[in-house]
């Protein structure tokens, strides 16, 4: 009955990201979220150029970038949000990457998958 009331928030990718069964969160320096996106839907390369940061170093302010992907990265989505001292203060709409890109956003943390 009470499930009755909610409404119903997101697009189908909304939906579909948030069922992939597993995420990985990256941090970037602080940039407006406007150019993030203006950048990313020019060229979804354009990640590969933000300043990787530490978490610990810069918790006031950062650009948080998460993945959402399932066990054969056959289906990966990435997001990016705006956080300052660890809260949100909005986010980008979803981009479908590959894995060749997810690596190479990876790499600059030291990871590798």
């Amino acid at each position: 009955m009470f499930g009755l009331f909610k409404k119903n928030k997101g697009s189908d990718e909304d939906k579909r990201a948030d069922s992939l069964p597993l995420t990985k969160k990256v941090q970037f320096e602080a940039l407006p979220l406007r150019q993030v996106e203006s950048e990313m839907d020019g060229d979804l390369r354009a990640v590969v150029g933000y300043v990787p940061v530490n978490y610990y170093a810069t918790k006031d302010r950062y650009l948080l970038c998460i993945f959402y992907y399932n066990e054969d990265y056959s289906e990966i989505y990435i997001r990016f949000e705006y956080r300052v001292d660890d809260l949100p203060r909005g986010k980008t709409k979803l981009w479908t990457i590959d894995r060749e890109l997810m690596r190479d956003i990876l790499r600059k943390f030291g990871q590798n998958i």
